[in-house]
Parts: structure tokens; sequence; C-alpha cells
């Protein structure tokens, strides 16, 4: 931690003080008279950064014949020679309470150190704001009297403060990717620049250009055999987007989830996808409107499972989901479409293949619901599976029709089969069986043991049911919410509530169940850009709980970040509540209001005409920025003069902030309507390639209003 001066140094800078008597001195003479000191240790050097404050502490054994009295005896400030002491620090912006701008601090608390003990010398150090990484400060001193200045002995004391090494940091680019048409845009940041540098930006592969704020501009498309990115440089470092550039539909691709099935008869399902793609093989990302057909070439194999759900393109790709059937085979499912242009695609087929189920070679039991409340009437199904060795049930075949049987292996009190017992059985139908279980008064855990008695070589399975005694019903809990979904007038959002006592068990007890209400708060409705009304709906306002739930299903063509709903029983349970969430979709075209509508005729009042990128559903869409214009079309007036009865006065085009552009529009002296057109022909990264269908809007000026 320091270096300790030797015996032959500190004759020598004796010596070399009694040489230079009548030159200018630097080197300090020694006490004399009894005052001796010996090094003795010292506290750790410190890492303190900018701003930082810590204490330095030195120990000396006065090995002299004098007592070292406080403010007498103290630590001096010494330079780097190690000898000049009692002068000012060159470290003096560190100094914090020091005894003097020479010394730094006298005997620790002012105690008298007497001969033959340690004495400790301590003294604080504050770090200069702005002190640079790895600066290093050394804090030199030896014990002297502080009057005069003189030297107990040079021995050579020192202490340092080194501010840390600044973190290394890599720079980074956000996004780190990005897919859009031509002439579509994206404003690309970084982050962690090495201090003092400028970021650069450049474009590798030639599919656009790049300012040097970073927004880049699509001009050709590309392709994955022709890479094009986007490069940040900083201080020696780089980052890079790898950017897509695509162009309008012309095949679907086509895949599946799962390409092979078990014929189960419904279980397992599959989702088939059609992606928009264009020449080059790079997804149409912005297609929200291309209509896709899917066509079910073998519905003795595949089923459609969604329930006739409408087939929606969103950011160019669409899904249908099928279930098997008992059949087993090999499925075709054939995709085509025509764009939005009239344009017919090239379509493509997707095969799933489905197997039959294996030989059955093992049970699989589950209770639903799995906790009941201990009333002696709450039920649960015990569920019996004839399954193969991948857990396929075999729903068609040996072991379909099986005989299963069942019987308690614990819990005897506390549950048992509907019209009592502990054991019974019955035959399996497409590979199940049932078996309805009721509860006690008794809370505890029911085991069942489940055997196949025809197949005797399929392995058992056991299952476990939880009884607890439960309140009077004390409240309503939510327990389950599926948010976010797409707000396309489709999707559904489920929201499952249950009916609970006061420590938050389920109350399955059958005639303990309640009819719950669902009503809308804040945030459930609202205006589409274009200004008209939208609200997310509900299926059914009102359900009754089943062994303790109630489920609501909610859909939605307007998109809200936060619609709260309340659900509550009427009976002076608690209520509760949730927040469900509909995301737009991808930008697909232009809306334009004007606010206010109507306008005096006075050549000065002014009108703001909001023009936004909108969804198929016209809900704003804010990612991206876009290139707005807004243009009068048409003019009606009523009066002289004839022209145009407003003037426009924001310059055109704009870019969008969070969707949006605004254009001021003013009076003149006229009477009557004006037509402004807003459009957009530069897209964003999710939005049609191409111009986009204008939206038209009318502002009208009048004498009164």
């Amino acid at each position: 931690m320091r270096r300790i001066i030797t015996g032959v140094l500190a004759l020598s800078l004796a010596f070399s003080f009694v040489l230079t008597q009548s030159q200018t001195a630097y080197a300090n003479a020694l006490a004399g008279g009894g005052y001796s000191s010996s090094y003795s240790g010292e506290s750790d050097f410190l890492n303190l950064a900018a701003g930082g404050s810590g204490t330095f502490t030195a120990r000396f054994f006065n090995d002299g014949t004098q007592s070292w009295a406080p403010s007498v005896v103290g630590l001096l400030v010494c330079l780097a020679d190690k000898t000049t002491c009692n002068v000012a620090s060159p470290n003096a912006s560190y100094a914090s309470n020091w005894f003097s701008s020479t010394v730094y601090a006298t005997s620790f608390q002012n105690v008298t150190v007497p001969a033959g003990s340690i004495g400790f010398f301590a003294y604080n150090i504050v770090v200069p704001a702005g002190t640079a990484g790895s600066t290093v400060a050394t804090f030199n001193g030896d014990l002297g009297l502080i009057s005069g200045g003189t030297e107990l002995r040079p021995e050579g004391y020192f202490q340092v403060n080194t501010t840390p090494a600044p973190a290394a940091t890599t720079l980074t680019i956000s996004p780190t990717s990005a897919a859009m048409p031509v002439g579509g845009q994206q404003q690309f940041t970084t982050s962690n620049a090495p201090a003092g540098s400028t970021v650069a930006w450049s474009v590798t592969g030639g599919c656009g250009a790049v300012t040097q704020s970073g927004l880049f501009v699509a001009t050709a498309t590309n392709s994955a055999t022709q890479p094009c990115s986007v490069v940040a440089s900083a201080g020696g470092q780089t980052a890079s987007a790898t950017i897509t550039v695509f162009g309008s539909a012309s095949t679907i691709a086509c895949s599946a989830t799962k390409t092979t099935i078990p014929a189960d008869g419904g279980t397992s399902t599959t989702a088939v996808k059609g992606t928009l793609q264009d020449s080059n093989g790079n997804t149409v990302s912005n297609d929200n409107t291309t209509s896709i057909s899917y066509t079910n070439n073998t519905p003795t194999i595949l089923t459609p499972a969604d329930n006739g759900k409408l087939v929606v393109v969103s950011n160019g790709v669409s899904s249908r989901t099928y279930a098997s059937t008992t059949v087993p085979g090999t499925a075709t499912i054939s995709l085509s479409g025509t764009s939005a242009s009239g344009t017919t695609l090239t379509g493509c087929s997707q095969t799933v293949t489905t197997t039959a189920p294996g030989a059955p070679t093992k049970l699989a039991a589950s209770f639903s619901p799995a906790t009941l409340s201990a009333d002696g009437t709450s039920t649960s199904v015990l569920e019996v599976d004839v399954t193969d060795a991948n857990g396929t049930i075999v729903v068609t075949g040996t072991g379909s029709t099986d005989t299963i049987s069942v019987s308690e292996t614990a819990g005897s009190t506390v549950c048992t089969l509907v019209g009592g017992g502990q054991s019974g059985s019955s035959a399996a139908a497409a590979g199940s069986a049932f078996f309805t279980m009721v509860s006690t008064t008794t809370p505890g855990t029911c085991s069942w043991a489940a055997t196949d008695t025809t197949t005797t070589t399929v392995a058992a399975a056991n299952a476990t049911l939880t009884t607890v005694i439960t309140g009077a019903a004390n409240k309503l809990t939510v327990t389950g919410n599926t948010s976010p979904k797409a707000a396309d007038g489709v999707a559904t959002l489920k929201v499952t509530v249950a009916l609970q006592d006061a420590n938050g068990n389920t109350i399955t007890t059958p005639a303990s169940q309640t009819t719950v209400t669902s009503t809308f708060g804040s945030g459930c409705t609202g205006t589409f850009a274009d200004g008209t009304a939208g609200a997310v709906a509900v299926a059914s306002g009102t359900k009754t709980t089943s062994a303790g739930l109630a489920k609501f299903t909610y859909s939605s063509t307007w998109a809200t970040s936060g619609c709260t709903v309340t659900f509550t029983d009427g009976t002076g349970v608690s209520s509760t509540s949730a927040t469900i969430v509909f995301t737009a979709g991808g930008a697909t075209g232009v809306t334009c209001l004007f606010s206010p509508k109507i306008i005096k005729n006075d050549g000065s009042s002014t009108s703001i005409g909001t023009a936004s990128i909108v969804d198929a559903k016209k809900n704003l869409v804010t990612a991206g920025t876009f290139s707005m214009s807004f243009a009068l079309l048409s003019s009606n007036a009523g009066n002289s003069p004839t022209g145009p009865v407003t003037t426009q006065s924001t310059s055109s085009p704009q870019n969008t902030t969070n969707g949006t552009a605004n254009f001021t529009v003013k009076s003149t002296t006229g009477i009557g309507t004006d037509t402004y057109r807003a459009s957009t022909s530069i897209s964003g990264t999710s939005v049609n390639s191409g111009s986009q269908t204008p939206a038209d809007c009318i502002i009208f000026v009048s004498p009164s209003f």
C-alpha cells in the first residue's frame, strides 16, 4: 500500500538538507528534541468515483521520548518528492475538512499520543465532480510539527484514490430490423455511443438511403440473396439493422404449426397459415386487405375447428385452425387469393398427416374441477382416457370401448361416487370414461385408482381430488383474462370470474351459485379516427356461475388500451374488475376530420384538419412515420368571392406523429364549403405500398355558427 523510506535514504535526505543551507530549501528539517516516529500501517487505497467521499487513516508509533500533543504534531502534506512537506497539496480540490491547507490531520479525536504508543491520523477526501475515470490522485505525507513544519522522521507515507475506469459501452441500434414497402420510412436511433463521438449513418445493399439523423427511406426491393442493412458508426464501433424492402403480393406461401397430428377425433389441432409474399419471397407485412380462401380437400380427415371464423389477413399472414377426425390419412388444404388490386395470386397447398392412435398402453386420469367445497353436494368429474404410448387417446379400435374400473385408495371420508360407494366401472366411449364424485363435509384429499379390466396390459392411472371448507360467499375474483386481442370484430377475449369465500377459496356448492353481471366502465367506448363511435361488446352481460366460475366473452372493432369491466352479483358480495385490451391492426388507409367543422367568415377564424393513419376498422395506428399530404380538392362558395372560402396556412406534406398530422385552415370572407383531401404516398412499416385510398373532409364557413 505504500513505500517505506530506507534508513540510507533518510540519512541522505538529512545530509542533503545540511548541504543546502545556503540555497533555497525544499526539504524539511527534522524536529529532534525527543520527537520521533515509525510508520505502523494505513487503511486501504480508495476507488471513489467523481463526487464520492471517503476517509484515509495512517498509523505511526511514537518511538521518541516526547508525547504528541494534538494540534502540535500532525500529518503534514508532502509533495511527490516525499521530502518537501508542510506545503499546499497538489490535490487541494479533494480536501474535506482537513486540519489546514498544509496539514491533513492532527491525532484522531485530538488525543495525546504518549511515547511508546500508536497514534492514528485520519482525514477525509471528496473526489471533485467531473473527475475522469482512471484518474490517480496520490496523497503524500509524513508526521511533523505543525508549527514550523519540521518532520519527525521522513518515511515516505502515501495513499491513493483511483477513480474507476468508465464502463465499456457497445453501440446499439434500434430497431434491429425493419420491413417496409418501397417508399416506406423507418426512424433509427442509437444508444451507448462512445463519449464524444458522432454517429454516422450509411446503407449497405442498395435498398434505400438514410439521412444523418437516422431516417431511412426504402427505394428498391431486395431479397434474402440481396441483403441490405442500415449501419451506424461511432467511435470505431458499428451497429447494423437488417432491412427488408418488399413489393406487392404475388404469391401465397403455405405452412402449418403441426404437419402431423393424431387422428383423435378433434382433441388435436393444427393451424394452417397463408403468408403473402412478393416476387422475391419477402413477406408483404403491411397487407391487411388481400382475400385468402381456404379449401379443405379432405374433409373426412380434417375439419375446421374455428366455428366458421372469418379468415382475415393481418400483417401479411392469415391462418385457419383444423382439427383431426378419427380417420387417419394425409389431408390437403389449398389456399388461393386475389390482391386488393384484383391480381390473382399464385396459390399453394399444405398437407397435414393424421396418424391413427397406437395400441393402448396406459390410462390417463384427471378431475375437473380439481378442488371442491367440502359441503356434501359439490361434484367433480373424473375423466379416464385410454391412450397409446404417446398419450394420444385411443378413439377407435382396440381399447376405445374397454371397461374402466375405479376404486378409492385413500380419503373415503372426503369424497365418494355419486350414489355412494368407493368403486365403480363404466365402458369407455371413443377411449374415454367418466365418473362423477361428490364431496362429503370432511375436508381433505381423496385418491382414486383407475384400471382397464378389458386389456390388462394397459397401465393403471391415479388422480387426486381436494376438498376444502368454504365459508359464505364473500367476493368475486378475476381468475382469467386473455387480453390483449385484435380489434377486428372476430377475435374473442375471455374473462373468468370466480365466486370465493373470505379466504379466497372458490365456492362450488350448487346452492351457492349466483348470477354475475358484467358492467362496462371507463375506456370501453370512444371514437374511431373518422369521428364515428366505437365500443367494446360482450356476448352476454350476465352469467350464472357453474362450479363457482362465470365466463364472459368480449369482442370489439374499436381498439382500446384499457376498458374497465366491473363484475357484481347484487347480493352484497364484493365486486371485482378487470381491464381488457383490444389492439389496432396494421395501417391500411387514411381518415380526415376538421375541428371545428364550422368557422365564421371573418377572415381570421381557423380550424384544424387532422389526417390520420388507420387500420381497416378506422382505428388510429400510432406506429411508424408517414408523409401526409393535405390539399384543397374543391370549393362551393355561396357568395362573392367565388373562390375557396378558406386558405391553408400549414405547409404540405407533413410527417405524422403518433399516426396523425395536423393542418390549419383560415376563413376568408366568403360563405360556403371547402373540401380538402388527405393522402399519403410514402408508406410506413405496416401500410400497403403505393398510394393509399385518400380521405376527404369538409370545412363549413358561415356568417353565424
